[in-house]
């Protein structure tokens, strides 16, 4: 779908709970992601994390701290590449209203994802210790 010099661009938000949890999703899928999706061409990235928190969870306010870390990696099942860029989000507390093609949002310990075989779960365990000490 996209070739091997090319990244799609994914902006992700890492919403930390209380105790240390992280906030996760599930988008037109089984498994757990961080909140938010792909860049549109041209969009700034922080446009697009609040675009994306809204389309997902309804959610109309954020306060974005700035990229707590970048990562890549490859979509076996897609044959591409694709980069996470993940930003600090606080949001304030109250229900979520679940955007179309998600099916689930709720704060998990991230250390229940380290031995997913899922990539997306694993990514969101790496992206939870690697930027542990921003939080």
């Amino acid at each position: 779908m996209y070739p091997n010099a090319f990244y799609r661009v994914s902006v992700k938000a890492l919403i930390k709970g209380t105790n240390g949890t992280i906030l996760v999703v599930k988008e037109n899928q089984d498994t757990w992601s961080l909140p938010g999706g792909g860049l549109d061409h041209g969009e700034d990235p922080k446009k697009g994390i609040l675009r994306e928190l809204k389309e997902e969870l309804g959610i109309q306010k954020a306060a974005i701290s700035g990229v707590v870390c970048a990562k890549t990696f490859y979509l076996t099942a897609r044959s591409s590449w694709l980069m996470w860029i993940v930003y600090k989000v606080t949001i304030d507390d109250l229900p979520f209203a679940l955007g179309e093609g998600v099916t689930a949002a709720q704060y998990v310990d991230s250390s229940n994802l380290a031995d997913s075989p899922d990539v997306f779960e694993k990514m969101v365990y790496h992206v939870s210790i690697d930027s542990a000490h921003l939080l």
